[in-house]
């Protein structure tokens, strides 16, 4: 069985170049001619770029009985880049829309096996293209861009040059190249702003790595082995188009990096920002047609990897994991192979080692990476990580011996403590709310805290924004309690989750542990509270069509 194995685009040789140091094509130069190719086909064929894309997620028809398509931007009909040659007034059978279209597995613990899928099969057809219309090689394999590596050649957190040129070395157009990315300060420097995730200004990192559970079924603390709130996977779910359970691998570095990426046309706090120029990697309805989506998400599937490999972490062995969500009766994952819609069904077991991924009819196929580095950017786990429960005791002022290798609660309860009566709609810039506290119910909190011993822990609290909605896609939330920073989120896929059809509507939902600041009140002695101070900024403004509305802040405790 070959092993085909997966170069960073950022090669030493390369530096993001069509052609290397020795004056050789490059897996970049390959991929956009396979690209080009993909391009020139209509719609109608599976092996068309535009069919790929839709695969992720489209605005060219409806796929829900009661769902609606923008007549404007980011109906696909409005975007500059995609050619006539596509035919988008010609889509395929409805028969293959409703067995491939729409299916991108979004805050979920499909996430990772989802995607993984998809660039294997669009991996295959390239490949196919490259070696028999292209005379390139038949050992093609996807790049991937690591936008974390803290090289001392490159600045690798720049998107490559490949995707930045208007033609090839053969003088024809340059399928990689699309113009509607802005670059997260709008200003078409495509980057990726990367900082540890104490900053206050969004930035994207790979801290997600040092988690050490796969997922869990519902909302567990946060300490050694989850980063944030769901696991490195995702919340355990169904099929799962749009939602807001993400893992930490899906948060940050992914939502960030799309965010980043697409952007918006326009500099930040100009007020001239609008929706209809928002970058194609900001929405996943769109995002899969621009060409560095594929590599954004090899980094992502190539972090998987190590995390499993170097990190020696576990998958899920949940047997509703393996087996995909059709083990609920959901829909099955499948990719077309052939311009005829050829079907690859699959699960996540089938795809969960890159070397060993039960491929078409029961083929293995293999794949690997040239760096299978745990992290790129920071060697030192993140402090949410470095204080676990003994530490805490301890800062909390539990004295004596406290025992080891505690073990995870089988049960865990939760109660709503505190929430905000009516939505909220946000400002640019900052928005303010009191959230009221249950008295009853914070005199649980408080009596926890004072009676806190190795076996009768102290509560954890979360506050959750329910509903998140609008249209504004390349944006970032930044969540400050009691003045405290806590975390920030991309608004990737706000638009899609607020579509009101049957798959949507109920917008994005955000989890963030604000255990630390409630710490902080019991330690300074400000522990008898009515309510606390939510303070939400957005790090670009608000287009004034578009309005970002909170269904609810709610706030609970977890003991």
């Amino acid at each position: 069985m070959k092993n085909f194995l997966r170069k960073n685009a950022w090669d030493a040789d390369n530096g993001g170049q069509f052609v290397d140091q020795e004056g050789n094509y490059t897996d970049l130069y390959w991929y956009a001619k396979g690209v080009q190719v993909m391009k020139s086909k209509p719609i109608s064929d599976p092996t068309s770029w535009w069919f790929y894309a839709a695969i992720h997620g489209q605005y060219l028809v409806s796929t829900a009985e009661s769902g609606t398509i923008p007549t404007e931007f980011p109906n696909w009909e409005k975007i500059q880049s995609i050619p006539p040659d596509a035919q988008l007034n010609s889509p395929p059978s409805k028969k293959l829309i409703d067995l491939f279209w729409d299916q991108c597995q979004h805050g979920t613990w499909f996430f990772p096996p989802w995607h993984r899928g998809y660039l294997a099969a669009l991996e295959n057809i390239l490949r196919n293209i490259i070696s028999q219309e292209c005379n390139g090689p038949d050992t093609w394999a996807l790049p991937y861009w690591n936008y974390l590596n803290q090289s001392q050649v490159f600045a690798e957190n720049k998107i490559p040059p490949a995707f930045t040129l208007s033609d090839l070395p053969d003088g024809s157009p340059n399928p990689l190249y699309v113009p509607e990315r802005y670059g997260p300060n709008g200003d078409k420097n495509i980057m990726v702003i990367v900082a540890p995730n104490t900053t206050e200004d969004p930035s994207a990192n790979d801290e997600c790595q040092w988690d050490t559970i796969f997922s869990e079924p519902t909302l567990e603390s946060t300490g050694t082995g989850n980063l944030n709130g769901y696991f490195y996977g995702g919340e355990e779910t169904g099929f799962m188009h749009s939602n807001g359970g993400f893992g930490d691998l899906e948060s940050n570095p992914h939502n960030f990096v799309h965010v980043m990426v697409g952007g918006f046309n326009g500099q930040p706090w100009t007020g001239d920002g609008s929706d209809a120029i928002e970058g194609l990697m900001a929405d996943p309805g769109i995002a899969g047609l621009d060409p560095i989506f594929y590599l954004h998400h090899a980094n992502v599937d190539r972090m998987w990897a190590a995390w499993n490999v170097t990190g020696k972490n576990a998958n899920s062995q949940n047997p509703n994991w393996l087996a995909g969500p059709s083990s609920q009766g959901n829909s099955q994952f499948a990719m077309p192979l052939d311009d005829s819609g050829t079907p690859w069904y699959y699960t996540p077991e089938d795809v969960q080692d890159t070397e060993n991924l039960k491929y078409y009819n029961g083929e293995m196929y293999s794949y690997s990476y040239d760096d299978l580095s745990l992290v790129s950017y920071d060697t030192t786990p993140p402090a949410s990580l470095r204080e676990n429960l003994t530490e805490r005791l301890s800062k909390l002022g539990v004295t004596g011996t406290i025992e080891k290798n505690l073990k995870i609660p089988t049960h865990m309860n939760s109660e709503l403590i505190g929430a905000s009566k009516n939505s909220i709609s946000l400002n640019s810039g900052s928005t303010q709310e009191t959230v009221k506290l249950d008295s009853a119910a914070w005199k649980s909190v408080s009596k926890s805290f004072s009676k806190a011993s190795a076996n009768e822990l102290p509560d954890e609290i979360y506050l959750q924004l329910d509903n998140v909605r609008g249209t504004n896609n390349a944006n970032f939330l930044s969540l400050y309690v009691n003045d405290i920073f806590v975390r920030s989120v991309a608004l990737f896929g706000i638009r899609m989750a607020s579509q009101k059809d049957s798959a949507h509507g109920e917008g994005l939902t955000f989890k963030f542990n604000i255990t630390h600041v409630i710490d902080s009140l019991h330690l300074k002695g400000d522990f008898d509270i009515n309510s606390l101070d939510v303070q939400i900024k957005t790090r670009n403004p608000i287009p004034e069509e578009s309005g970002i509305t909170v269904g609810r802040i709610s706030i609970y405790r977890i003991s």
